[in-house]
């Protein structure tokens, strides 16, 4: 049996909310900045992101957001995430528990972007995770990380770091490691 565990790094008392104006308004301005990808080659090509955030924190875990659209006449698979920033990072979402509650769980399946369409990365919704945090993560700080496809291309995003009050959520871990780095939060 999977142990629910309480969770504040992802999600804002409003689920699906993105930062309000008085949060965004202590650190720098938020461009009209989308990350291209970063191989010219492979399904990445089609790929980017408007808008990358990540939530700002003192330790442990966060997680970054933003829309993804893609330019191709493909449905794009992501099917991993890789950063230097944390001991684990990952793909998840949030899902209805057998109690009717929404829990955080790694993405089994990675994330769709579908042909011409676009994939919203938001609190209380799908995410990137960072976990196991070694140092904080200021406002106005850039955090960078790789999405990878499923063929293999990859497409760096480099995000802004925003204040964002969390809320409780559950996670829904799969894995012993996960469990005991999450019983703090």
């Amino acid at each position: 049996a999977v142990a629910a565990l309480g969770l504040t790094a992802c999600a804002g008392d409003d689920v699906g909310s993105a930062p309000s104006a008085s949060d965004a308004s202590s650190v720098a301005p938020a461009t009209d900045a989308s990350s291209a990808a970063s191989t010219a080659d492979g399904q990445a090509a089609g790929l980017t992101i408007t808008d990358p955030w990540t939530k700002a924190t003192e330790e442990g875990m966060t997680g970054s957001f933003g829309m993804l659209e893609n330019s191709s006449d493909q449905d794009l698979h992501i099917v991993g995430v890789r950063s230097e920033l944390g001991e684990t990072v990952g793909l998840h979402e949030m899902v209805s528990d057998e109690d009717g509650q929404m829990v955080m769980q790694q993405s089994p399946d990675g994330f769709t972007v579908p042909a011409g369409g676009s994939f919203e990365l938001a609190p209380g919704g799908a995410h990137v995770m960072l976990m196991g945090l070694t140092e904080p993560i200021e406002p106005g700080e850039e955090v960078a990380y790789e999405l990878e496809l499923e063929d293999g291309s990859t497409m760096e995003v480099v995000s802004v770091a925003r204040p964002f009050g969390g809320a409780n959520e559950s996670y829904h871990g799969g894995e012993a490691e996960e469990s005991d780095e999450h019983a703090d939060h």
